[in-house]
């Protein structure tokens, strides 16, 4: 897109108020916007004065006719400044002449935004003399040098064949080079090949009159710089030959930065793959052995077993009442650590077993572990209520697992209450996924060891409270997460607890009424 003129735009937003130079924004219908201090001066009057004032009231009309055709010109895209000595009528009636310069600023589609003007005055005849407004635009230029070189950037003018004809202090402190031992040289010979403008560049700027990217160039003490380079091509409508304004800021560290930057995410990312990978091992190791423990304790634990039971029927009545608590001991001994080792072998092949995803009615699979519940312990009466919740996607398998540990749970924990209540349901989650629940009123747990529950062997009630493993709760963690979803509790000693969990982002409606009661 055509850039505004680079002098005007390092005057404006550098030095505008301070300018020793008179400096003014127009609308596109060329009202004045704003005007800076030095113009206010050249003049004779306030800044409120010259913005009150129709912008023809300082000139004569002819000079104005001649500024509208200019401008004009500047809109219809023909060029995007002009250069011009012209006259100003004083607030004191005295006529002075000034050197105008005008360039079109316009948005990114191109809409014009306003006219930036300087003003300066070249003497005090009235009429310069038809030669005053050709001097070429390097001796211009050189006027506004005191301004340019308040820039931090380095400001770099070429003629067509590339050699420098301008270069300001901004130059001097970032290349290294004076303007003395710049002035005349080829710009890429000066500063190396990674100077120079490629072949796309060149091509945009012939196009779009502008192009801004990141260039290497060698100082003069031989170092490396990366510059972001502004370009724009000076068109003085057919007056002088075009020109090359560059402007560039120093960006090196920044580029060093960022480079670093990636550098280090590499690293972190290898480091990340390398643990991850270290870990996947040590797990899958981890799941090796236990499944090899649990799978090789199953033959002893057997052998314990049946001999344990052979021994108890031969000597039946021989026994004291001592021997026959110790073989009871025994054989519960055997008894608890074959549920252990078959929970370890449950929990390793939770973690390899392929998913195989249905759709499932969780509502379903909860009225089906309560009947296996009743029908195990047919003398407890249990208040249940099982809502009906949108069907999900998950292995029916799996799924059926965590109901029947989570409602065997609450079953068991509701068993000292003599109007035990459990309750499956469940309620839409603000992400959209729905969030399962399993409430009872049993014994409850302190929510200051909540974190111990879902790990393996952990209890958080003694085996002479309620019996069971520890695992159950650990299985649960392990299907949640196999399908994508999170798990958690909250309680409080004696007031029930409530167990919620989510799987997959749900895809149906809300909840209904009661399935059963």
């Amino acid at each position: 897109m055509p850039h505004p003129p680079a002098v005007a735009q390092a005057l404006f937003s550098c030095v505008f108020e301070s300018a020793p130079i008179g400096m003014a924004i127009l609308a596109p219908d060329s009202t004045p916007v704003e005007v800076n201090r030095a113009a206010c001066e050249m003049l004779g009057y306030s800044a409120r004065e010259l913005l009150a004032l129709p912008p023809h009231a300082i000139t004569t009309r002819d000079e104005w006719a001649q500024d509208e055709a200019q401008r004009r010109r500047l809109l219809a895209g023909a060029a995007s400044q002009y250069s011009r000595v012209k006259r100003y009528l004083r607030r004191d009636g005295r006529m002075i002449t000034a050197r105008l310069h005008c360039g079109l600023v316009r948005s990114d589609t191109g809409e014009p935004l306003h006219f930036v003007t300087q003003m300066q005055p070249v003497g005090d005849a009235a009429d310069p003399g038809p030669d005053a407004a050709r001097r070429p635009w390097t001796a211009r230029l050189r006027e506004e040098a005191l301004l340019l070189d308040h820039a931090r950037d380095a400001i770099v003018l070429q003629d067509l064949d590339r050699r420098i004809q301008y270069w300001n202090h901004g130059a001097e402190r970032l290349f290294g080079y004076t303007a003395e031992a710049a002035m005349g040289r080829d710009f890429e010979e000066l500063l190396g090949s990674g100077a120079a403008l490629g072949a796309a560049a060149r091509e945009q700027l012939r196009e779009r009159g502008g192009w801004t990217g990141l260039l290497e160039c060698v100082d003069a003490h031989g170092q490396i710089l990366t510059v972001e380079r502004r370009c724009t091509i000076l068109d003085f409508g057919g007056e002088e030959p075009p020109a090359l304004l560059s402007v560039d800021t120093d960006v090196t560290e920044q580029r060093r930065a960022e480079k670093e930057i990636v550098l280090l995410n590499n690293l972190l990312e290898q480091r990340i793959r390398s643990r991850t990978a270290q870990l996947q091992e040590s797990n899958e190791d981890l799941r090796g052995f236990a499944y090899s423990l649990a799978h090789d304790l199953r033959a002893p634990l057997s052998s314990v077993e049946a001999f344990s039971a052979q021994l108890e029927r031969r000597l039946q009545g021989a026994l004291d009442e001592r021997c026959s608590h110790y073989l009871g001991r025994v054989r519960a001994g055997v008894q608890l650590m074959s549920d252990l080792t078959e929970g370890l072998l449950t929990l390793a092949n939770l973690s390899s077993a392929p998913l195989l995803r249905h759709s499932v009615d969780l509502s379903a699979l909860a009225v089906a572990a309560i009947e296996r519940l009743r029908e195990r312990d047919p003398g407890r009466r249990v208040t249940v209520v099982i809502h009906e919740t949108p069907r999900t996607e998950g292995d029916v398998r799996l799924l059926t697992d965590l109901m029947e540990n989570l409602l065997g749970n609450a079953w068991k924990f509701t068993s000292r209450n003599p109007e035990a209540r459990i309750e499956f349901g469940g309620t839409l989650g603000p992400r959209g996924a729905f969030q399962y629940c399993v409430r009872d009123n049993g014994a409850g747990f302190d929510p200051a060891y909540a974190y111990k529950l879902f790990n393996p062997f952990q209890r958080l009630h003694s085996p002479g409270e309620f019996a069971g493993t520890g695992i159950g709760l650990a299985v649960v963690r392990k299907i949640v997460s196999r399908h994508g979803g999170a798990v958690w509790a909250d309680s409080r000693p004696g007031a029930g607890a409530s167990f919620h969990f989510t799987l997959t982002e749900r895809r149906g409606g809300g909840a209904a009424g009661p399935l059963s009661a």
